[in-house]
């Protein structure tokens, strides 16, 4: 009789998605930038041995796949969001994440609108749909995140006057 998948099992299977199937990266590369002996991290990537937490951040930082961060945030009112990179500025930063959010916006209505043109939604529709969704508000959180960047110096000094209209960007 076969046991059901833990969750680590889970997570392993996702890491092996990411790096076996898709090829994002190569095992024997990730397990090098991890610090690991490639023996220790293929255990871990098959499921036989569960990874760590501190194993699990480091992955994230060498293999930044929000898939990652969705499976450990599952079932709860979390949602992962990426911050800016180092290198970019607030304003670009904000930029790219308008963008995204108005594509995502689009497609959600594009994938809205030909479910009632349809008259239904299908499964792999509706699947679609929610990762719109998702992505959507993966950009409007990096938009929140940029915008005390975009904010004028007064702002962010904390000048804004007791009873002015404008409101101070936290």
């Amino acid at each position: 009789m076969r046991k059901a998948p833990s969750h680590g099992d889970e997570f392993a299977t996702l890491v092996r998605q990411i790096l076996v199937i898709e090829k994002r990266r190569s095992i024997r590369d990730v397990a090098a930038s991890l610090g690991m002996e490639y023996a220790n991290f293929h255990a871990r990537v098959c499921g036989r041995v569960s990874f760590k937490a501190g194993e699990i951040n480091q992955l994230i930082r060498e293999v930044p796949d929000p898939r990652l961060c969705d499976f450990l945030l599952r079932d709860t009112p979390y949602l992962a969001v990426p911050g800016l990179r180092p290198t970019e500025a607030s304003n670009e930063g904000a930029l790219r994440a308008a963008i995204r959010l108005a594509g995502e916006s689009l497609a959600t209505i594009e994938q809205i609108s030909d479910s009632l043109v349809e008259g239904q939604l299908e499964p792999a529709g509706y699947e679609q749909l929610v990762e719109h969704v998702r992505e959507a508000e993966r950009a409007v959180g990096t938009l929140r995140a940029a915008l005390p960047g975009l904010a004028p110096r007064k702002f962010r000094l904390g000048e804004v006057r007791a009873g002015s209209s404008a409101m101070a960007v936290q």
